[in-house]
Parts: C-alpha cells; sequence; structure tokens
C-alpha cells in the first residue's frame, strides 16, 4: 500500500473534550482522503462515525458527534445522500461547498451571440487651418481632390477626411459637392465604395458537445494556445520551466518510488501553497510543459487527480506475471466491448473474483468496468492512477489502470493486499464511483465466518494444492474453488506456456482435469464448472467461452443433445 500525508492545523471550538471528540472526527476522515485533492468532498455516514466513536472513545464521545458538529460547522457539514446522513469535510479542514460555474461570459456563449456592432460616435468639426499671411500673394492654390481655385480669403478649402472602410461593412464614402463659403473650388465626383459582408455560418442547429469537440480540435492545432484537459491559456502566459526545474520534478517522483499529483509537484517542489494567487497557475503550467516532455514524464492521472509518473518507476501491482502477458491473456475483451464506450454512466458495479484475478490481484477492464471509470484524458494516455478506498478496512490503495490497445486488452493492478487480506477465489465486491473520477470505493458483501478446503497455488513447488481457509466475505457458489467440486485439480502443475497461449487447449486441458467421462466417450462438463475451472489458468468471460465450445472447426467440442447447459470434449480431435 502506498501513502501520501501533509499536514493541517485546525481551531476546533467547544470544550476540550468536544475538541477532541472532533478532532477524532476529523483525523478518520482524513485518513480515507489522504490521496484526494485539498478542497475534494470526504463523506462518512454519521453512523459509522457514531460507532467508531462508542469503540474507541466510548459512549460518552458517540453522544456528542452531532453536537460536535453543529458547534465546528466551518470544519463538517451534515447532509443527506440516499436517505443517510453523512459527515463531509475536506483535506484542507474546510466544510465543502458546492462549485459554482460562472456561464455568463463562457467562450461558446460569446461564440454563439457576438457582441453588437458598434455605433460610431459623430466626428466634431474639424478646426480649418489658417495660410500663413504671406502666402496671399500667390495668384494660384493646389487644391486636394484634383481642384484648382484662387482662396480669396487667404484660406485653405476644408478637407474632409473619411474613416477607412472596415472588412465586413458595406460602406458608403462620399466627396462633398460643394464647400461652404468656397464657391470657386472645384471637386471631384462623388464616389460609393462597397465592401462584401462575408456571410455568417448559422450553428444554432449544431450540437453544443459537438460545437464545442469542433472548436477544441481547431483550437489544439494552434500552437498560441495552450491546452490540457478541459483548460486553455495563451500559450505566452504560461510559466516556463528550466532543465534544472524539469530535473528537480523528475527526481522527487524518483525518491518517492510513486506517481504524484500536480498538486503535490507545485507545494512540494515549487515551494507554491495552494491559497496563494499563483498556484492554480503553476498547477497548470506543470500538467502543459510537463505533457511536451514525452521522453522524461509520463501523464497517468484523470480529471480531477492528476498523476505523473516516470519511465523507470516500480511497477504498481503484481510482478508475478509481465503486464504485456496480462494484457495478452486479456485481448479477448477487444472484440467483447464498444467501439465508444459510455464512460462514467453506471454508479455502481458488482463483480465475482475468479481464481486467476485473485492470484494476480486485478480485475479486467471489461465493458461494464469502463461504464464506471473514466476515459483517458489525454490523446495516446496508456495508463491511469486510481485511488481505490476500502471504507470497511479504513485502507486506500493506488491502483493502475492499464487501457487497452488494438491487440491487448484492458485490466486494473494493485489489489494483491485487499485480495488476500479480505477475499477468496469467488468473492462478490463491488465497486462505487465518487464525485472525483480518479477515486472509488470498494467493498465486499460480509458473511457470517466460513471455512473450506479451497484451491491454492504454491508458488515455491509450482503446484496447485487444497488448503483449510476460513472467509467472511460472500461468495458466488459457482467460482468457488473447493476440493469437494474439483478433487482432481490437487497435485496438478500449472499448464506449460505453449499450451495456456491457445484458448482451445486450456480449455480441452480443463475437460480432462474435471475429470467426468462420458458414457459413450470422452468428457463432460456443466457450463459452470467450466467456466470456473478455465479462469485457473486465464481469463474467461462467460461469452468468450461459449464462442469456443460453439464454434471449434476440429468437432472436438459439442453440447450435450439432451438441451442441458452441458458440454462434451472427445480427446485428440483438437490441433
Amino acid at each position: 500500500m502506498l501513502s501520501m500525508e501533509d499536514k493541517t492545523d485546525i481551531a476546533f471550538a467547544g470544550s476540550a473534550e468536544e475538541q477532541r471528540v472532533a478532532r477524532e472526527i476529523y483525523a478518520v476522515m482524513r485518513a480515507q482522503g489522504r490521496f484526494m485533492s485539498s478542497d475534494a468532498p470526504i463523506r462518512v455516514s454519521l453512523e459509522s462515525a457514531q460507532t467508531f466513536l462508542a469503540q474507541t472513545a466510548g459512549e460518552d464521545a458517540a453522544a456528542r458527534v452531532e453536537r460536535v458538529l453543529e458547534l465546528n460547522s466551518a470544519v463538517f457539514a451534515v447532509g443527506e445522500v440516499d436517505g443517510q446522513t453523512v459527515i463531509e469535510t475536506t483535506r484542507g479542514g474546510r466544510a465543502p461547498r458546492l462549485p459554482t460555474t460562472d456561464r455568463t461570459h463562457s467562450f461558446d456563449r460569446r461564440f454563439m451571440t457576438p457582441l453588437p456592432k458598434p455605433v460610431e460616435p459623430e466626428r466634431p468639426v474639424r478646426e480649418r487651418p489658417r495660410v500663413d499671411p504671406s502666402w496671399a500673394t500667390l495668384d494660384q492654390l493646389l487644391v486636394p481632390l484634383g481642384g484648382d481655385a484662387t482662396d480669396l480669403d487667404g484660406e485653405l478649402p476644408p478637407i474632409d477626411v473619411q474613416p477607412e472602410p472596415r472588412a465586413g461593412d458595406v460602406a458608403e464614402i462620399e466627396t462633398p459637392t460643394d464647400i461652404e463659403e468656397e464657391p470657386a473650388v472645384e471637386v471631384a465626383p462623388a464616389r460609393t465604395i462597397t465592401v462584401p459582408v462575408a456571410p455568417a455560418s448559422d450553428v444554432t442547429g449544431v450540437d453544443d458537445v459537438e460545437l464545442a469537440a469542433a472548436i477544441g480540435e481547431r483550437l489544439r492545432a494552434d500552437s498560441r494556445v495552450a491546452n490540457f484537459g478541459d483548460q486553455w491559456m495563451l500559450e505566452d502566459q504560461v510559466p516556463r520551466f528550466s532543465r534544472g526545474d524539469l530535473r528537480r520534478l523528475k527526481d522527487y517522483i524518483q525518491e518517492q518510488e510513486q506517481p504524484l499529483t500536480d498538486d503535490v509537484l507545485v507545494q512540494d517542489v515549487l515551494g507554491i501553497r495552494p491559497a496563494t494567487p499563483d498556484f492554480d497557475l503553476m498547477r497548470f503550467a506543470v500538467n502543459f510543459r510537463l505533457s511536451r516532455e514525452h521522453r522524461e514524464f509520463d501523464f497517468v492521472g484523470t480529471a480531477n487527480q492528476r498523476f505523473w509518473s516516470t519511465s523507470n518507476l516500480p511497477q504498481i501491482g503484481t510482478t508475478r506475471r509481465k503486464p504485456n502477458e496480462i494484457g495478452t491473456d486479456y485481448r479477448f475483451m477487444t472484440e467483447e466491448v464498444p467501439d465508444q464506450p459510455a464512460y462514467r454512466s453506471v454508479k455502481s458495479l458488482d463483480h465475482v473474483v475468479t481464481f486467476y484475478e485473485y492470484y494476480l490481484g486485478l480485475l479486467p477492464y471489461d465493458a461494464d468496468m469502463q461504464q464506471l471509470l473514466p476515459a483517458p484524458l489525454v490523446p495516446n494516455q496508456r495508463s491511469a492512477v486510481l485511488t481505490f478506498e476500502t471504507p470497511q478496512s479504513y485502507t486506500t490503495y493506488l491502483v493502475e489502470l492499464r487501457f487497452p490497445t488494438p491487440n491487448r486488452g484492458g485490466y486494473i493492478l494493485g489489489l494483491d493486499d485487499f485480495f488476500t487480506e479480505n477475499l477468496v477465489p469467488g468473492a462478490l465486491i463491488t465497486i462505487k464511483r465518487t464525485d472525483n473520477d480518479g477515486h472509488y470505493l470498494v467493498e465486499y458483501l460480509p458473511a457470517g465466518n466460513q471455512s473450506a478446503r479451497l484451491l491454492e497455488l504454491e508458488d515455491r513447488r509450482q503446484r496447485y494444492v487444497f488448503r483449510p481457509t476460513s472467509y467472511s466475505c460472500a461468495v458466488e457458489d459457482s467460482f468457488l474453488l473447493t476440493e469437494e467440486r474439483f478433487p482432481h485439480f490437487g497435485t496438478e502443475k500449472p499448464l506449460d506456456e505453449k499450451i495456456r497461449r491457445r484458448p482451445e487447449s486450456v480449455v480441452a486441458a480443463t475437460f480432462e482435469r474435471l475429470g467426468h467421462r462420458s458414457d459413450t466417450q470422452g468428457y463432460w462438463a456443466t457450463l459452470d464448472d467450466l467456466l470456473a475451472a478455465v479462469n485457473i489458468e486465464r481469463p474467461f468471460s462467460e461469452r468468450y467461452l461459449r464462442s469456443i465450445l460453439e464454434t471449434d472447426e476440429t468437432g472436438a467440442f459439442a453440447r450435450d443433445p439432451d438441451g442441458s447447459d452441458a458440454y462434451t470434449y472427445v480427446p485428440g480431435t483438437t490441433s
């Protein structure tokens, strides 16, 4: 488990005992939100807070909770979520406030409703220039506009200067036909200048999302505009970093041996505190400038949690199998996910942990998971670091989401400790999203204490064995690998890499390992037994397993003709 911590001093109100209770509540909530931004809301139910205080500080402290929250309204807020009373605060020690967005002067609004054409003010009357008296002896004067005359008053005729026409206007500029008090001056005939007006584009029927995407695409191609995520700024206004600054940022990430957020980099490396006016500007500068340093830095965050990593950081999650090999195992999912997933369209999902997932401490990035998790924030983003919080154990895990590629599936690494300490293969878990698109809650369904001889893989001997195991989580019986159900797996070794590389060979080997002899020839097995057993060696979805069983060209697999969900396999027919 990886963690980050900073200190915040808060003056709590109330008596000494009430201040102590307030500090207890704040410490627990702050521990849950240690990876969240300083102003992100941290929520804990009032009932769980009272239960915690009753266990740690006594019933008297638990009874004071509501009074303490009322006295410290600047630090805590009390609200209701899904019919349950919750306590809210932030890592910065302030009660969260709903963010408001001022759209009265947004770019799209100004784009759709341009300013009215300005009204030109009336020009003041210009003073006529006087001519030196010594020039009065001249018999003839040159006059603008091609005319000639004799100025009897010793004055030049007035010159009327018209403003130059602007693009987009239809301007009529007329020269005067006569000049007051100057009848002898000859003038040129009146002229009209017509400037064509460019037709305006009508975008009233265009969807706002499509219009914003089109504008964003044009602006990203403009080198004068700096962009990161949904933030924009003129490039010459973004602070620049020297090579020394970039080296200090990289060294600090490597010293911590884990990806760090832009908030942490701005505070710890650049020395700018969140309360200063330059904090948001420097945070944008860190994200924009580091995104241009592809050889040194990798963006591995989301819109709300912007993590940065370097190429030589320790891998998050298991080392039992290489990431490329895991991605190859999940290649079948590239055909099961939609081309345009509905990211973050669901609030929660339930999942059954298979043996393969339990052993490697991972979760598949399948179609259901894509509807819960965020999309890549920047183009060509390969991975995203997320935080998974377990309220049942007050622990937060740093996990890595590997996005799928054209020939490799996606998955989530880093849940080894959570699985080992709380679950068994076949356990039911629930993952819920929060307002922060980089932070999620993962819970298991509690159940009474149970025990059974369950399948394990000995790493030293590389052999499957059944061992007595006690667990207190709810399980899906069809995925529970007990000795009574799969007795022939004991003392088996993992399949050779050449065999497990081919899904058809894994299915065939699983039929033989299950050991149910057919009345005629070969082996038979139910789909539930096959699905649980094939997921020991490599991942299979039910859809993928059925496609192998029912579209096999060699005829090795066949569905039971009696209509039951069982299949047979005849050895020697697979290639």
